[in-house]
């Protein structure tokens, strides 16, 4: 997964008895099928073993899971899970208790101690030779920009009958890319004359797919400050969901209106409006949202 640095062996020190494996849960893609030309050879040729009752069955898998560590995106949880393996043959006299991980996510605002999934996550477990002690993190990326998970390991380890305490801590690197390109637009709807003192909006939006993948709009919503009411020129959705190739574009607007006898909030000379929402997923089945800061407009 990643990029991992730093070493586990301290200088002078005999090489650590647990080793750390941090691998990425990814939803599995459809592999691509590249289909033959109709032929009359009998059904069951291809089989590996032809006198076996043919049943149809793939000639490959349907699902592939990615090659490589892939893209994070903001928007998406990000989920891995990591292994601790104990090193040690079961002829050894080396013993391993009390074994507990950590992990925090250093983001570009901060860091983010991350909470372990799994049975009795947060109590040290022991580890016979040649097993192993898994657990999850998960974690919606809110940031772009490059991300750090850091993992630490501590054990006890009995060496000819002498007690230490060992930890070690390994780091790994990805960078979190933007999954949708936002850009707004706010403008005003002409006055009505029955009711002056009353104000409408227009809010626009430009969505961009910036991932390799295609992504299916689920839901485009908009969260209105006090004083407003939203209604949306969008497609119906219970009836349809955009699909956007990668670099498409497509755009949503909505209206805002003011309540009858209600103020707007007003800060700094701008009017406060709305926040747009943005769900989406994936051809796999992973699930994104966005939600961007409070739009607004001029004061009057």
């Amino acid at each position: 997964m990643a990029q991992a640095r730093a070493g586990s062996v301290v200088g002078g020190a005999s090489p650590h008895s647990i080793s750390l494996k941090v691998l990425r849960l990814s939803h599995p893609s459809l592999s691509p099928a590249h289909t033959l030309p109709g032929t009359d050879a009998v059904a069951n040729a291809s089989l590996p073993y032809p006198q076996a009752p043919a049943d149809t069955f793939p000639l490959s898998p349907l699902l592939a899971l990615p090659p490589a560590f892939g893209a994070a995106y903001v928007g998406t949880v990000f989920s891995c899970t990591l292994c601790a393996n104990n090193e040690l043959p079961p002829s050894s006299s080396v013993v391993v208790r009390d074994v507990q991980l950590s992990a925090e996510l250093q983001v570009p605002s901060g860091s983010i101690a991350l909470a372990l999934e799994g049975p009795d996550a947060a109590e040290e477990q022991d580890i016979q030779p040649a097993q192993t002690l898994q657990r999850v993190v998960r974690h919606e990326l809110r940031e772009d920009g490059p991300h750090v998970l850091a993992v630490t390991v501590t054990y006890q380890e009995t060496r000819d009958d002498a007690t230490n305490k060992r930890t070690f801590r390994k780091l790994y690197q990805f960078v979190a890319q933007p999954a949708l390109g936002v850009r707004t637009k706010v403008g005003d709807l002409a006055v009505k004359k029955d009711v002056p003192d009353m104000r409408g909006f227009v809010l626009e939006a430009q969505l961009e797919n910036l991932t390799e993948k295609s992504v299916v709009l689920e839901r485009v919503t908009v969260s209105t400050a006090e004083g407003l009411t939203s209604r949306s020129l969008n497609w119906n959705e219970a009836d349809d969901r955009p699909i956007l190739s990668p670099q498409d574009v497509m755009q949503v607007a909505f209206t805002l209106q003011q309540n009858q006898g209600e103020q707007l909030d007003e800060k700094n000379g701008r009017t406060v409006l709305a926040q747009l929402h943005v769900d989406w997923k994936s051809q796999n089945g992973e699930v994104g949202s966005l939600t961007t800061g409070w739009l607004a407009s001029r004061a009057r």
